[in-house]
């Protein structure tokens, strides 16, 4: 039988409902599109944001760490020179312990009657007077010279530096210098003109007297060095701007070798 009046309400309705549903599938499906791009924006706005972040924590961290060698290394060359000034004094206080007992038993001898039998020595006050006076290798000229230097750079080994310090560190007149670069085993450092003037008497004084001859050896060389760079000076003094700094180099190496040979 055909469909009543009834049974077409009933279709209309259904067919209305699947209109509707499509409709609505169709709202979700959009929803979802949107919220899959807004997802994807999200993401990548999240890793750009994770990279830039991560460069410019890199670049911090980079300039954390020049920043940290730079103040790191300047104290620590300064305690590096303390170091090896105390050691010299070390060295220095153990030397005299040393010479303590010697001096000691050669008192008692010094003071002992003399025998009938041995004969009086005549007085001779000439020497003794020359050595309390006379310091060995003390040339006026370069001590002026080397004590109107303002500030010369010495270049050498962290051993020879030592030295240097250690046999002139007692002296007076020698100071320290505030900061030293480094530079594989090698060091340079500003000294002023009382420092070379401490360092040339001193130095003198080793070569003369050490019982090492290794010791004399390198005091003797260190001190020729530091004497033919301040005897251009007074062969070509000059006083302030308009000529190079004072720079002396403790490096001796071996000529090239001619190729006609």
């Amino acid at each position: 039988m055909p469909f009543g009046n009834g049974d077409r309400e009933v279709l209309r309705q259904i067919s209305s409902q699947l209109g509707q549903a499509v409709a609505d599938l169709a709202a979700l499906k959009q929803q979802v599109a949107d919220q899959q791009h807004t997802i994807d924006q999200i993401r990548q706005d999240a890793t750009a944001a994770i990279t830039t972040g991560l460069a410019e924590i890199r670049a911090v961290a980079r300039d954390g760490l020049a920043r940290t060698n730079e103040i790191a290394t300047g104290p620590l060359a300064n305690i590096g020179n303390e170091l090896v000034a105390i050691r010299g004094n070390i060295t220095q206080l153990g030397a005299q312990i040393q010479q303590a007992p010697t001096l000691a038993a050669a008192e008692p001898t010094s003071e002992a009657q003399p025998d009938d039998h041995t004969p009086e020595l005549a007085p001779n006050p000439e020497p003794d007077d020359q050595a309390a006076t006379e310091q060995p290798g003390d040339d006026p000229a370069i001590l002026q010279a080397a004590a109107g230097i303002s500030a010369a750079t010495l270049h050498a080994h962290r051993d020879t530096w030592e030295f240097l310090v250690k046999h002139a560190g007692q002296d007076q007149h020698f100071h320290l210098p505030a900061t030293a670069t480094a530079n594989e085993g090698a060091i340079e450092v500003a000294v002023s003109g009382p420092t070379l003037v401490a360092a040339l008497t001193r130095l003198a004084a080793v070569n003369k007297t050490a019982a090492d001859t290794g010791t004399a050896a390198i005091a003797g060389h260190l001190h020729a060095r530091l004497t033919e760079t301040i005897e251009e000076i007074v062969t070509r003094p000059h006083r302030g701007d308009g000529a190079e700094p004072v720079r002396i180099v403790i490096d001796d190496r071996a000529g090239p070798v001619d190729e006609e040979q």
